[in-house]
C-alpha cells in the first residue's frame, strides 16, 4: 500500500495531509511561522522558517505509519509572493509575500506600461504584493539583491528546492504573478522584456499535475521514506482548495469566507472581464481556467467587530453567542446596512483607500442586529462577484461555501437567500491541502482523472437551501448597497 501527500503552505502555517490510495486521510498536521512586517506596508517570511516546520509536520504524519511507502506528494500554497534564489538555491533576502504593500509606484508603473495588454496576455490588473510588483521593487530600491538573483519563485515552490529538486513552477500559481501570458500557459515574453526584467531569472512552468522529479534519496532518508516520492508540480491554494471542494467543472462555484472572501469558478477558455474587476487565472486542472473575485476583509469584519468593540478585559465573547444573536434578529436588520471596507476592496471596486461604513443605524439596533448587519455586507460583497461571472455568461449550477464563515447555520443562510440558490459544504479537512493530495493521486495516475479523485474523495453535507421570504428584502437591499460605494467615495481618504 502506498499513500500520498498534500502540503499547503499558507501564510500563517503549513498543513500537511496523508491519505491512503482509497482517499481516506490518515493524518494531518499544522505549523505556524510568523509574518514578519519590519517597517508599515512590509510583509515578510523567512523560506528557511517554511522549511523547518513543513519537515517536522512531515515527521509528524509519517510517524504512525509503519509502512511508509510514498507515491507521491504534491503542493497548495499562499500566491502572488516572491521568492529570489542565488545559484546555490539560497534565499538572497526574505521572501515579499502577498500582503506586502510596498510596491504601489511600481503597480501604477506597470499599469501605465502595460495598459489593455495586461487584460489581453495577464488576464487581471496588477496589485501590491503580486510577483511582477515587488520584482521591479527590489529591481529599482535593491539593485545589488536583483543582480544576486539567479532565479524567482513563488513561496511553495521553494519547497521543491529542499526537497532537492531544480527551480520550477507551474500553470496556475505562475498566472497569480502578473508576469505569465495565460492564453499560453507559460511565461509573458512580452511583459517580462516591457518591464525590462531579466528572461533568464524564471524558471520552467509544467500543468500542476504534471511529475516534476523525485524527493532527493538524502531527504527521503531524513524523513525515513521509501517508495516512488514523485513530486507533482502542484498549484496556488485557490486552485488547491477548489479541488478539495470538487469544483472542477464550469458552472460550480466555490465561496470561501476566511479571513478574506473569494469567489472561484472554473471556464473552459480564458474569458477576460474588460474591467478587470475579477482575476481570470489557469486552474490546476488542465486546459482549464478559472474567475476569481475576492473581497478583502470578509471573516476579518466579524472578527474585527468582536475583538476591537465588543471584547473587553473583563469580558470576551464568543462567535456561537454572538451568531445566536444575530439569528434571533430579522432579514434586512431594519434597514442596517454595513459596507466590509475595512483595509480597501479589491472585486468589483480595486479600491486600497475605500473604507468601511454602517448606514441607517439606528437607537432601536442591538447587538445581534449588528452582527448580522455585517454577515449581510460580507454576503453582498460576495455576491458582487457572482454578479460579474453573469455579466460574462457564467451560470452557477452548483455553490459550495468554504471557511470558517460556512460553520454558521445563519451565515450559510443568508448567503444562500442572497444568491438565491442551495449552498452545499463538505466533510473535507483542510481543503487546500487535500487538493494538493489530489494533484499528487491524479499526477502519479492513481486517478485516471480529477472527475474520479473527486467521486472517491469529495462527500458533501446536506445543502442549505434559501429562504424564500428574505428575497425580496434583500434583493431591495442589495440594490441600496450597490448604491453606497459611489455616494461614499468621496469621503475616503484621497
Amino acid at each position: 500500500m502506498s499513500s500520498f501527500i498534500g502540503i499547503d503552505l499558507g501564510t500563517q502555517s503549513v498543513k500537511v495531509v496523508l491519505y491512503d490510495e482509497a482517499g481516506h486521510l490518515l493524518s494531518l498536521a499544522q505549523r505556524d511561522y510568523p509574518l514578519l512586517t519590519p517597517q508599515i506596508g512590509f510583509a515578510e517570511q523567512d523560506p528557511e522558517e517554511w522549511w523547518r516546520q513543513t519537515f517536522s509536520a512531515l515527521q509528524e504524519v509519517l510517524y504512525p505509519l509503519s509502512n511508509r511507502n510514498i507515491k507521491a506528494i504534491s503542493f497548495s500554497g499562499q500566491m502572488h509572493g516572491l521568492v529570489m534564489l542565488d545559484t546555490n538555491y539560497k534565499p538572497v533576502c526574505p521572501a515579499i509575500i502577498w500582503a506586502d504593500q510596498r510596491s504601489e509606484k511600481e503597480v501604477h508603473f506597470i499599469r501605465e506600461k502595460l495598459g489593455s495588454r495586461l487584460a489581453s496576455i495577464a488576464g487581471s490588473d496588477i496589485a501590491t504584493g503580486f510577483m511582477g510588483a515587488s520584482l521591479c521593487w527590489v529591481k529599482n530600491n535593491h539593485p545589488d539583491l536583483y543582480d544576486q538573483t539567479r532565479w524567482v519563485m513563488l513561496p511553495k515552490d521553494y519547497l521543491k528546492i529542499k526537497l532537492g529538486l531544480t527551480p520550477s513552477s507551474d500553470v496556475a500559481d505562475a498566472a497569480s504573478t502578473l508576469l505569465f501570458d495565460i492564453n499560453i500557459r507559460n511565461w509573458s515574453e512580452e511583459i517580462i522584456k516591457e518591464l525590462d526584467l531579466k528572461p533568464s531569472l524564471f524558471p520552467p512552468i509544467y500543468e500542476s499535475a504534471h511529475i516534476i522529479g523525485s524527493v532527493s534519496p538524502s531527504v527521503q532518508k531524513e524523513l525515513g521514506i521509501t517508495g516512488d516520492a514523485l513530486v507533482i508540480a502542484g498549484a496556488g491554494d485557490q486552485h488547491c482548495a477548489a479541488l478539495g471542494n470538487g469544483i472542477i467543472n464550469e458552472g460550480e462555484v466555490l465561496i470561501t469566507i476566511g479571513t478574506g472572501g473569494q469567489d472561484f469558478t472554473p471556464i473552459h477558455k480564458p474569458l477576460v472581464d474588460s474591467q478587470l474587476r475579477i482575476h481570470t487565472f489557469c486552474h490546476a486542472v488542465t486546459q482549464t481556467w478559472h474567475l476569481l473575485g475576492a473581497s478583502l476583509c470578509a471573516g476579518l469584519s466579524l472578527s474585527w467587530f468582536k475583538k476591537s468593540v465588543l471584547d473587553s478585559n473583563h469580558h470576551t465573547f464568543d462567535y456561537l453567542t454572538l451568531d445566536e444573536e444575530a439569528a434571533r434578529g430579522k432579514a434586512g436588520t431594519n434597514g442596517l446596512i454595513f459596507l466590509p471596507y475595512l483595509i480597501g476592496e479589491r472585486t468589483p471596486h480595486r479600491d486600497s483607500l475605500a473604507r468601511g461604513a454602517f448606514v441607517n443605524l439606528h437607537l432601536t439596533h442591538q447587538r445581534g442586529d449588528i452582527i448580522r448587519a455585517i454577515m449581510e455586507g460580507v454576503c453582498m460583497a460576495i455576491k458582487d462577484s457572482v454578479s460579474i461571472f453573469k455579466e460574462l455568461g457564467i451560470q452557477g449550477k452548483k455553490f459550495v461555501f468554504a471557511g470558517g464563515g460556512a460553520k454558521s447555520l445563519l451565515w450559510r443562510s443568508i448567503l444562500s437567500s442572497f444568491l438565491e440558490h442551495s449552498l452545499q459544504t463538505t466533510q473535507v479537512k483542510e481543503e487546500a491541502a487535500t487538493g494538493a493530495a489530489i494533484l499528487a493521486m491524479v499526477g502519479s495516475g492513481h486517478f485516471q482523472s480529477f472527475q474520479e479523485a473527486v467521486e472517491q474523495m469529495i462527500r458533501y453535507d446536506s445543502p442549505v437551501n434559501p429562504q424564500n421570504q428574505w428575497f425580496s428584502i434583500y434583493r431591495e437591499k442589495y440594490q441600496t448597497y450597490r448604491s453606497l460605494y459611489p455616494a461614499l467615495k468621496p469621503f475616503f481618504p484621497q
